[in-house]
């Protein structure tokens, strides 16, 4: 393999190993949809009540026939004025059986014929707002042409829009039509002036640069990644690094509730899981002690939340440095074993409450690989995660031998007797479980 030397540094090569494409084409847009009337009802919007497939064009009179103070054209008339519209841009006479306006098809020859900019503008539900979703431009135009396209996906229509900061909340760009600039931003002035100098010399194009370093910089994510480590390796203090050695563990213990429910035609539910125990372990450099959580007690996953957080400021004070120029982070890990799938998931909705939050969330919807949470008063970080991503042992045994260099010991408990109908009178006993509810009847 050839050497690569430092002035080869200097050039960004990039790889493409798979690409995929979506290629989605805009429904022809015609006559009128039930899910127009939301947007009727705004005064920015223009709509006009044709039987026949004619929006775009009359959304477009508008334009050739702007209503004023003094004149508001009817229906009538702005269908009058869409018929010879159509027939001036495409040099045939207006059918009732046109299928609609085609964007594929039509939009080039009707901007080039109009010498006019089209910007077509799109509502989405989550959360309700108004967006740009293309422009077609001609060179030299400064005819302006605004369009909310309405897609229910399978029949789409169109009308005008008055004003597009009212409707949008955002003022766009006047040269590139691309950047957009929140109205209610106090800066928006000298904000639209900066974009606009950059826009003004490359003439509307957004042009991006890859600006290398002069030297080379080592890929070491470890240690760029690693705030404290990184500090004491340029200050070659690593002998002064040391690993997160206090933390909190959790287990969550749950009852099965049969409901039996039919979803459709092909789904059911069996059941559903009720978490009814939860339990942690706190090491700290004066020891380790455990706290436990039963649902005997009201809102007994609040109440665990809280003293985790009492207990994690004790943790985040035994692994600091002692050295305080040291960055370093504050997080207690709060750790589970198999909890990204399982225990994570009937924590989740207890994890955001008035006093704390969720910060981070990495991972999928239904793996949480890791979650933060954020204490709103005491700025108390706490770090889920399940020690099974970070390690290849299957089984708790085999991870507190490997790790905890300690000897695995857990008590048996019956799973199977404990029940959503007798849980509370089994917990409420002082007595030992009978010997035969150990037994697994599979």
């Amino acid at each position: 393999m050839q050497e690569r030397t430092n002035s080869d540094t200097h050039e960004k090569i990039v790889s493409f190993f798979s690409v995929m494409l979506f290629v989605f084409r805009y429904p022809l847009a015609g006559a009128a949809i039930p899910s127009l009337r939301q947007h009727i009802k705004r005064k920015e919007i223009y709509y006009v009540d044709c039987k026949v497939n004619l929006c775009f064009w009359t959304a477009y009179s508008f334009i050739t026939m702007p209503n004023s103070k003094d004149k508001r054209w009817k229906d009538c008339s702005r269908i009058a004025e869409a018929k010879r519209i159509f027939s001036r841009v495409n040099g045939v006479e207006f059918r009732d059986n046109y299928q609609g306006f085609d964007f594929v098809g039509e939009i080039d020859n009707f901007i080039n014929k109009e010498q006019v900019n089209v910007h077509m503008y799109t509502f989405e539900d989550n959360p309700p707002h108004y967006e740009l979703t293309q422009n077609y431009i001609v060179n030299g135009s400064d005819k302006h042409f605004n369009i909310l396209f309405i897609n229910d996906g399978i029949n789409a229509h169109i009308m005008y829009i008055s004003d597009v900061e009212a409707l949008t909340g955002f003022r766009y760009c006047n040269i590139c039509h691309k950047q957009a600039f929140r109205i209610g931003d106090k800066n928006l002035q000298q904000s639209m002036r900066n974009h606009m100098k950059k826009c003004q010399k490359n003439d509307g194009k957004i042009v991006k640069k890859v600006i290398l370093e002069k030297f080379a910089k080592p890929f070491v994510p470890h240690i760029l990644s690693n705030k404290t480590y990184k500090y004491l390796l340029a200050n070659n203090l690593t002998h002064l690094f040391k690993p997160t050695r206090y933390y909190i563990t959790y287990d969550i213990e749950t009852l099965e509730k049969k409901i039996n429910e039919k979803y459709g035609d092909s789904s059911q539910v069996t059941a559903t899981l009720i978490p009814y125990a939860i339990a942690s372990t706190v090491k700290l450099a004066s020891g380790i002690h455990s706290f436990y959580y039963d649902i005997r007690t009201e809102n007994f996953l609040d109440k665990w939340l809280e003293q985790l957080f009492e207990e994690a400021k004790q943790v985040k004070k035994d692994n600091k440095y002692i050295d305080e120029t040291i960055p370093q982070y504050y997080e207690v890990p709060v750790i589970g074993f198999n909890s990204a799938k399982f225990d994570a998931s009937v924590l989740f909705k207890n994890l955001k409450s008035k006093d704390w939050t969720i910060s981070k969330y990495l991972g999928s919807s239904t793996i949480a690989k890791q979650i933060i949470v954020k204490h709103q008063c005491s700025s108390i970080h706490l770090r889920f995660v399940d020690f099974k991503i970070y390690s290849m042992q299957n089984k708790l045994k085999d991870a507190v031998r490997d790790f905890g260099n300690g000897t695995y010991k857990k008590g048996g408990f019956p799973q199977e007797f404990i029940n959503i109908n007798n849980y509370m009178n089994e917990l409420n006993k002082s007595e030992p479980f009978p010997i035969e509810v150990f037994d697994n009847k599979l």
